[in-house]
């Protein structure tokens, strides 16, 4: 059974060989240089060592073009002050990898009235026609090798340009979008048909011609206690549109839809599941989320990926231990789960603590 196969009947509560073995999101580059030192081998990536299986992004662009001039206002031996290619100014912390501030998004230092001209000039930025958004091999003999020849999940979207309130966001930013509900409702239901008409006409060429195994949307739209806004103004701004998403690509056989958020959106997975979204991850741990609740739960209507809380990672070989045995028994038993950390693997993890950790989840898989 190869990795494409273990993916789709794992998703689909089906008997597989074993599960598929990933760490989904990945690593913070911090924490290659660290276990680099602690003996990881130079030259050896994470995935090789571990035996990591993959999936693979099919390269279509949904982000602007062309992109902004990426260029730095500020350095000092310490601070970072930079633009980046999608317009946002952030200040970043050189000396360690940290979650940057940003300062400002293209569109949202200006007085609401021409924000709201920013806008209609962005959706310039967003032609689902360039050509630049396929790759130059974009042909008949690539169809065939991912349709004939690639062995693991093909997946479609991601971050930072597809979804619905994560893409806006970059646009004009939390604070901006979420007054914008109340100030703007046309205007937002505006933006968010945009986007989400945009990400159905860029993908269509993808899922004519390639079996695409997931469709995966980035959010990032929750805090540790909960999301940033209510399930009604999730209902009335966001549902729609992904229903809509989500109807357009059932239409060609794709039926794993999966949101990427950090924090806790419990509140909000009712509705996802409503939208027809199924599948969820990383599922933040120190935010509340548990994956075993969620399973408990929802049952079979529910995918998830993730929830191995970081922090016991960090601690030591116990508090591994008791994280693994709390969640992957009973989670593998129900399906439809995939274990993996609950966010990139950060650098406090030292490389002893991760070896013991991939070791425990072997040995559950039989490998």
């Amino acid at each position: 059974m190869n990795t494409k196969e273990r993916f789709q009947r794992l998703m689909h509560h089906k008997e597989v060989d074993r599960p598929p073995l990933y760490e989904w999101l990945g690593f913070w580059p911090d924490t290659i240089n660290r276990w680099h030192r602690e003996g990881l081998p130079v030259g050896t990536s994470v995935k090789d060592y571990f035996g990591f299986e993959e999936w693979e992004p099919i390269p279509i662009d949904f982000g602007p073009i062309p992109r902004f001039v990426a260029r730095t206002l500020q350095e000092d031996e310490r601070v970072k002050v930079y633009v980046d290619e999608l317009g946002v100014t952030s200040r970043v912390i050189k000396t360690f990898h940290s979650s940057r501030g940003i300062i400002s998004y293209p569109c949202s230092s200006q007085e609401d009235a021409e924000m709201w001209l920013c806008v209609e000039k962005m959706k310039s930025r967003f032609n689902p026609e360039d050509p630049r958004r396929y790759p130059k091999n974009w042909s008949k003999e690539l169809f065939d090798y991912y349709n004939n020849e690639v062995d693991h999940p093909l997946g479609i979207g991601f971050y930072p340009c597809a979804g619905v309130f994560g893409p806006a966001r970059w646009w004009i930013g939390d604070e901006k979008l979420m007054t914008a509900f109340y100030k703007y409702p046309d205007r937002v239901h505006d933006l968010f048909k945009f986007i989400t008409d945009f990400q159905i006409k860029t993908a269509r060429e993808a899922v004519r011609n390639i079996k695409i195994d997931f469709v995966s949307f980035w959010e990032d739209f929750a805090y540790n206690t909960g999301p940033m806004f209510s399930p009604r103004i999730f209902r009335e701004f966001i549902l729609p549109y992904y229903k809509k998403m989500v109807d357009f690509f059932k239409g060609y056989g794709i039926d794993i839809f999966m949101v990427d958020s950090d924090g806790n959106f419990n509140v909000l997975i009712p509705l996802f599941l409503e939208a027809g979204v199924n599948t969820f991850f990383p599922l933040e741990a120190a935010a509340g989320m548990d994956a075993v609740a969620l399973k408990e739960e929802y049952g079979e209507k529910i995918r998830l990926i993730g929830n191995i809380d970081k922090r016991a990672l960090i601690l030591g070989k116990d508090a591994i231990k008791k994280e693994v045995n709390r969640k992957i028994p009973y989670l593998l038993e129900q399906g439809g789960y995939i274990p993996s950390v609950d966010h990139l693997v950060p650098s406090d993890v030292p490389f002893e603590n991760y070896m013991y950790y991939v070791k425990l989840v072997k040995k559950l898989f039989r490998i």
